[in-house]
């Protein structure tokens, strides 16, 4: 008879192969669980869903006719003069171009400006600036042709979502460069809503939902002769400030109170027009003294055959 051979036998030690399966289990958790902080994270930085102008149709075959060239000197001063802005027109009362060449309270050096136009209508103002940023404007009309709505687009480097989130609850923010998105992107920064009356006259522009600033409704009131009366500006529903205009010849004069406060309730605002209605001086007086802030406007029109125009302003 064969002896049975004796077989060691080692069994596994079963609190061990326990612990070693539970941290096992535990290190998938903690993956998983740094997986899923990694997600949440990139989704709460991703970029937001921003919004590209509509590509507006218009003309593309008119050419200017006329130039005007804005001259700027300082005082009763004109020996030395400095060409400020050029314009050009498809003809007298419709825009095509203006470039600024010099930076003042209503100019910017390096900026373009395009009007374009579909038939009769402005449907489009762009601009780019001397950072190639640029804007769009869309127009939109109703059948009568009065502007309705318009949309307002900038093309520019945006600060990156995650130094937004870093900052939402700082007060004091340094930006650098690396602050800012690589690319610039479209997005819409306004969108203006017009109401006129049964005689076609603007009575109130309100953008309910996206604005520049917060006096985002304004309001306007008209007499018997068809002059603004009364000017108004809202932040929706809360009214900021009031202005009431008189009107005398080529002369009208508003003051400007705020709601529930004091500010300006003592100055006063003159504007004065020529024949043809242009702007030729603004005075502001503080309790009828005329203050230092004074603006005066001379126009002088040489035409060349509808070639070109030319604008001395002081």
């Amino acid at each position: 008879m064969t002896k049975p051979k004796i077989i060691a036998c080692f069994l596994p030690n079963l609190p061990y192969i326990k612990r070693w399966q539970t941290f096992k289990m535990n290190r998938i958790i903690i993956i998983f669980l740094v997986i899923l902080t990694s997600c949440s994270d990139k989704k709460e930085f991703e970029k937001p869903n921003r919004i590209s102008p509509p590509i507006m149709e218009f003309d593309k075959n008119q050419i200017p006719t006329i130039t005007l060239k804005e001259y700027y000197f300082h005082g009763k001063d004109s020996s030395e003069i400095n060409l400020q802005k050029i314009t050009k027109f498809y003809s007298e009362n419709k825009i095509a171009f203006e470039k600024e060449l010099l930076t003042s309270s209503n100019t910017i050096k390096g900026r373009k400006i395009f009007y374009d136009y579909k038939d009769s209508l402005l449907v489009q103002k762009r601009t780019v600036n001397a950072n190639a940023d640029s804007t769009k404007v869309a127009y939109f009309y109703d059948s009568k042709n009065q502007l309705i709505k318009s949309e307002h687009y900038s093309f520019k480097k945006r600060i990156s979502p995650e130094v937004i989130e870093k900052h939402r609850k700082s007060t004091d923010i340094l930006l650098s460069e690396i602050d800012y998105e690589e690319n610039r992107s479209w997005d819409k920064y306004s969108e203006i809503d017009f109401i006129y009356d049964s005689l076609g006259r603007k009575t109130q522009y309100y953008a309910p939902n996206l604005h520049w600033d917060n006096q985002n409704k304004y309001k306007w009131f008209y007499d018997e002769n068809g002059n603004i009366s009364i000017k108004q500006s809202w932040n929706h529903n809360e009214l900021i400030w009031t202005e009431n205009y008189s009107h005398k010849n080529n002369k009208y004069s508003f003051t400007r109170n705020w709601n529930n406060e004091n500010t300006q309730k003592e100055f006063k605002f003159y504007v004065y027009k020529n024949e043809l209605g242009q702007k030729i001086k603004e005075v502001t007086t503080i309790n009828d003294s005329i203050q230092s802030k004074k603006t005066t406007y001379e126009y002088y029109k040489k035409w060349n055959h509808q070639k070109e125009s030319r604008l001395w302003k002081k």
